[in-house]
């Protein structure tokens, strides 16, 4: 047994170690901290298991091992700060040679900046904002002549039409017609083959008169609506729009009617023309959904793309 004045002041001192490398280890990183055991010396003294030379060994044994983790944990701040050091010096040198780039490039830029750099400026900005306005005017101008060449092909479209529908009533009555009623048949194909002259010669009045006045004698459906879509183009090419809208319409009503889709694209003509480009827009549309074989197919989706 050990005397018990040396043994306490012992203890005492071990007490004061382990509280001073506590002390150094609570300076350690979070992580090198939750790895670390604590040491519970309280637990180690009232061990009566263990003799008071056996506590003391053991109190000396977890003394030892946490001197080695103290010495660890100098070790890893003694490097970090030399990493700290090291990056310091390269920012240090970066942050140097940043400040020489920026005041290379602003003495550059003070040699650059003079009147003349600043006019040259002024006239450059000058040339751009003259180029956007030709570019708007061209465009503009484009708009413009697409609709004309437009307005071109359907007069020839319409020609064409014309022709063709005076070839098929021709056929139509001479296949078709009877004795009790030929005079009847032949009048009414007369007659529309003389509006269709005149509509084609510019006489659109008479035109006019011609083709109301076979809509209001009863004509067969197949031609009633073909009537109609002419009635709807003599306003066209007067210009007067939203009367030809309203004409044009009425086509739309004839269940059958080889009419429709061209009824439509002519309703988006005037549209745009009088200038409703989102009505116009839904008309071309209209055209892209439900008639995908049209032959005007091709003009709505350019007209899309152009009012976009």
């Amino acid at each position: 047994m050990l005397n018990l004045g040396v043994y306490t002041f012992t203890l005492f001192m071990i007490k004061i170690l382990i509280l001073f490398s506590l002390f150094f280890y609570g300076c350690s990183t979070t992580k090198e901290q939750s790895s670390a055991p604590n040491i519970n010396f309280d637990s180690v003294l009232k061990n009566e298991n263990l003799s008071d030379s056996q506590k003391l060994i053991e109190l000396q044994i977890q003394l030892s091992k946490q001197e080695d983790k103290i010495s660890l944990i100098r070790n890893s701040t003694n490097n970090l700060r030399f990493s700290f050091d090291s990056l310091r010096l390269k920012n240090d040198s970066i942050i140097f040679l940043l400040e020489k780039q920026i005041d290379s490039f602003r003495i550059e830029q003070s040699m650059l900046i003079g009147p003349e750099f600043s006019n040259n400026i002024i006239k450059l900005y000058n040339k751009v904002n003259i180029l956007e306005d030709r570019a708007f005017f061209m465009d503009s101008l484009y708009f413009d002549l697409i609709t004309d060449m437009v307005l071109i092909e359907n007069q020839i479209s319409s020609i064409e039409n014309s022709v063709k529908e005076i070839d098929a009533i021709n056929k139509k009555f001479n296949n078709e017609l009877l004795p009790n009623n030929a005079d009847k048949k032949i009048d009414y194909s007369y007659d529309y083959k003389l509006a269709h002259q005149l509509y084609s010669r510019g006489n659109y009045n008479k035109s006019l008169e011609k083709f109301n006045y076979l809509l209001k004698n009863n004509i067969s459906d197949d031609l009633a609506d073909n009537c109609q879509f002419w009635i709807g183009q003599i306003y066209f090419s007067n210009k007067d729009y939203e009367q030809a809208i309203y004409e044009f319409q009425k086509v739309l009503k004839y269940k059958d009617s080889n009419k429709k889709s061209e009824s439509i694209y002519k309703i988006g003509l005037c549209e745009i023309k009088i200038g409703n480009n989102n009505k116009a827009k839904q008309m071309f549309q209209t055209i892209i959904d439900d008639y995908p074989k049209s032959k005007y197919f091709n003009k709505a989706s350019e007209f899309l793309i152009t009012l976009k």
